[in-house]
């Protein structure tokens, strides 16, 4: 029951729900136990979930022309997420989204949330407030990338995600910043040797 209490949690502190709907909303949700390198969700197929995590860290990423993955955006705990374009329009995603560790993910299909939003209207208001404050934090946190060297951008993202810098192997880190994964041992090799 712990993991419904974070997610029973966040939606008490929206202070748009009752607690009556707090429940039926949060009972309509399933945990799903996702191991590392486990797709939530893969391109080329749709995305049917929409998912809360609760634990652990995913990262959302494509595949470019020379078919290298590149890392998009990475999700931390209490993230709601899903592929917005694959679930909403019911089309084959183009996100991958992985398992960059062990996770556990709190989620409900697509015909349940719908029958949610029909149940408790004042759903759907709450999950756009999720989706605003998901689209916000995904900005945020690429806005640094379009600034600075290598090492700059390496040093910022050490400095406001340690937890990611410390449990994402460093090729998922590299595509992120768009360097190559040599660069990256370079500049880990520096930054601690001071």
């Amino acid at each position: 029951m712990q993991h419904y209490e974070i997610f029973s949690d966040l939606l008490s502190k929206e202070d748009v729900l009752s607690e009556q709907e707090i429940e039926i909303i949060s009972s309509s949700f399933r945990v799903d136990y996702i191991s590392k390198n486990q797709f939530f969700s893969e391109a080329g197929q749709r995305c049917k979930r929409v998912g809360f995590l609760n634990s652990g860290i995913l990262c959302s990423y494509i595949y470019n022309t020379d078919g290298y993955a590149v890392v998009k955006h990475f999700l931390e705990p209490h993230q709601y997420f899903t592929d917005l374009e694959s679930y909403e329009k019911n089309r084959e995603a183009r996100l991958n989204i992985m398992a960059v560790t062990d996770s556990v993910i709190l989620s409900i299909d697509k015909q349940e949330n719908n029958k949610l939003q029909n149940q408790i209207p004042k759903w759907e208001y709450v999950q756009g407030l999720f989706a605003s404050r998901a689209l916000n934090n995904m900005i945020q946190m690429q806005n640094f990338l379009h600034f600075g060297s290598a090492a700059d951008k390496y040093r910022h993202f050490v400095e406001n995600h340690p937890n990611l810098a410390r449990h994402v192997p460093l090729k998922y880190i590299a595509s992120y910043l768009g360097i190559t994964q040599s660069s990256l041992s370079r500049l880990r090799r520096e930054n601690t040797g001071k």
